[in-house]
């Protein structure tokens, strides 16, 4: 058990994880309802750059004590100020942009998810399998003593520490087949409801991380969050060229056509559309957008640093605690060999093996909860690459 904790994985079950990650991103129904909103967004922004719908009118007049009639026909077309169509161009550009690196954050926050989820798997499956390891330790145990106080060996409470013992181990490893279960459909779950080929029991063997100040610079230049707040901002600003565009007069063109019992007239109509009245009030908006976009891409990237900056110092922390644990670990078979020898040589009592027993179990849950907690935290760190 101890030797397994303390290797590395091999490349076909490293590629495991990336694997169900991948599998996870073509069947996550909430990725899918993103990248239909996305398009959706898309195609609802370029409709809104188009030119206004042509109108027809037919006017058709006569008194009621003339025969004469008159007939007229009015077909126009209005459009705004030739700016306007170029900002909303860009400025749709730019949303579009938006909607994709939002779409992204999601992706790389639900895949982490995924990852983590793994990983918590994989502690899962340690865990019972020391526990499974505990439970067999403890029912020989319980036979010997039951063996030796039918003997005369061995005092009926000795006999019923040994089997509270065993009831311990025995109901936590029960709780911890639950609790794997679970993770395991919750996994299941993030894929879409198809089950999930992922056999690992072993954390994947990770390369040390670059220094927090390359990192800093990684997330600065790549963060997807980061990256959706200045496109916002850069959005708002378009917005604001787009409300000043217009804010500037619209125009309508078209043709006129009159016939009355006499004769019959052709012409034109120009008319023109000044917003004396919307026109302030968007621009006004539009600046009080800006000033919050720049106020949350601020605030979104302090909170990023800080995040980055207690996620490394744990790393930093975790490091070292692991490779000591794991110094440890590997005298574990050795230690549990001396004590059961101890045992039955007499030097040692029930209590006394039974809590000499339990530290060196101690040792490896610790080494388990470190390592589970350490590739955790380097997922957080390194989710930029998902």
């Amino acid at each position: 058990m101890v030797a397994l904790l303390c290797t590395g994985l091999s490349v076909s079950e490293a590629q495991n994880i990336e694997k169900v990650l991948a599998d996870i991103e073509r069947n996550n129904p909430v990725l899918r309802a993103q990248q239909t909103l996305v398009a959706a967004r898309r195609a609802e922004v370029r409709s809104e750059n188009t030119l206004e719908n042509p109108e027809a009118e037919l006017i058709r007049s006569w008194a009621r004590h003339s025969p004469d009639k008159v007939l007229e026909i009015n077909v126009t077309q209005g459009f705004d100020f030739p700016s306007a169509y170029t900002a909303r161009r860009r400025a749709a550009r730019i949303k579009e942009q938006q909607w994709g690196h939002e779409y992204n954050a999601a992706r790389q926050s639900l895949l982490l998810d995924g990852k983590k989820l793994c990983l918590d798997i994989i502690a899962l499956r340690q865990e019972r399998r020391l526990l499974a390891l505990r439970t067999d330790h403890a029912a020989r145990l319980l036979d010997a003593l039951s063996l030796a106080c039918e003997k005369g060996e061995a005092t009926v409470l000795d006999k019923n520490r040994a089997e509270t013992e065993w009831i311990d181990v025995r109901t936590a490893l029960d709780l911890k087949t639950v609790e794997l279960r679970t993770a395991e459909e919750r996994l299941a779950g993030l894929n879409g409801g198809e089950p999930v080929q992922f056999p690992d029991t072993l954390f994947p063997a990770q390369e040390p991380l670059p220094p927090l100040e390359a990192m800093m610079q990684e997330y600065a230049a790549r963060a997807p969050e980061l990256a959706a707040l200045l496109c916002e901002q850069q959005a708002a600003e378009a917005d604001l060229r787009v409300s000043r565009s217009e804010a500037l007069p619209g125009f309508k063109v078209g043709y006129h056509f009159e016939k009355s019992a006499d004769e019959k007239l052709n012409g034109l109509i120009a008319g023109i559309s000044i917003p004396l009245w919307s026109g302030r009030r968007r621009i006004k908006s539009s600046k009080a957008q800006i000033d919050y976009a720049r106020s949350s891409m601020e605030s979104c990237r302090a909170d990023m640093e800080t995040l980055l900056r207690e996620r490394y110092a744990r790393y930093e922390i975790l490091l070292p605690a692991v490779e000591r644990l794991r110094v440890v670990a590997r005298r574990q078979e050795e230690m549990r060999r001396y004590i059961a020898d101890a045992y039955r040589m007499g030097s040692l009592n029930e209590d006394e093996y039974l809590t000499e027993l339990g530290a060196l179990y101690a040792v490896e849950e610790q080494l388990i909860a470190a390592e589970h907690e350490l590739h955790t935290v380097i997922a957080e760190i390194d989710a930029l690459n998902l």
